[in-house]
Order: C-alpha cells, then sequence, then structure tokens
C-alpha cells in the first residue's frame, strides 16, 4: 500500500518533529525504567551504560533524520515541492539540534537521583 502524494508530503514534512517526540518519549521511559530499577551501575569513560544506551538512540535519531531528508516531496507543482522541501529541512535541522541538546545533558548530569545508577 503506498500512501497518497498529500501523505507523503505532510510525513516527509513533519518527519524532523516526530523523530524527535520518539526519542524524548524513548530516552526519557528508558531513563525512568533504569533509575526505577536500580540496576547495576557499570560505567564507562565515567559514564554510566545507561548514558551510553542514551547516546545511541540520539545517533539512531540523527541517523532516520538523514534518511528521511533523502525522500523527495511528491507535490505536482515546483513552487509547492520546493517550499516543502525547505521547510522539512528546517524542520529537521530544528529537531536535530533538539536531538544533540538532549544526548549532550547524558555528559553533564546523572542520569538518576543521587545514589541510585544511571
Amino acid at each position: 500500500m503506498h500512501p497518497s502524494r498529500f501523505t507523503h508530503d505532510i510525513l516527509l514534512l513533519f518527519a524532523g518533529p516526530i523523530v524527535w517526540g520518539l526519542h524524548f518519549l524513548a530516552i526519557y521511559g528508558f531513563t525512568g525504567v533504569v533509575c526505577a530499577r536500580a540496576l547495576p551501575d557499570a560505567r564507562w569513560l565515567g559514564i554510566g551504560w545507561s548514558g551510553w544506551v542514551v547516546v545511541a538512540m540520539g545517533v539512531l535519531a540523527l541517523a532516520v533524520l538523514a534518511g528521511c531528508l533523502r525522500v523527495r516531496p511528491l507535490s505536482p507543482a515546483p513552487d509547492d515541492r520546493r517550499f516543502l522541501r525547505w521547510t522539512a529541512v528546517a524542520l529537521a535541522g530544528l529537531a536535530a539540534l533538539a536531538i544533540v541538546w538532549e544526548t549532550l545533558a547524558v555528559f553533564l548530569v546523572p542520569g538518576c537521583a543521587p545514589g541510585v545508577p544511571g
């Protein structure tokens, strides 16, 4: 089943915010579960294993964003295609900035409250 041109272009337009939202939910959900379960603390380079998982999720989200930018709009009008492309790239850029910002927190603050691994 192929989506319609409209659905394709809307998904392309909002791919950045969608990927950012999924990344946000994934890292906060994962960190919440790790902190609630008080899992063993294995550290590498001063960061707990859960922090490295958050970093991996950030890299994965950025890779998905880059893949979304390879997709072209299907609108028949050239002006519409240029507008959709420019807007999609701008929203993906903002989403990439947000993902990097969320991931950098791993290097600045502990994931869990003191006394709880993270």
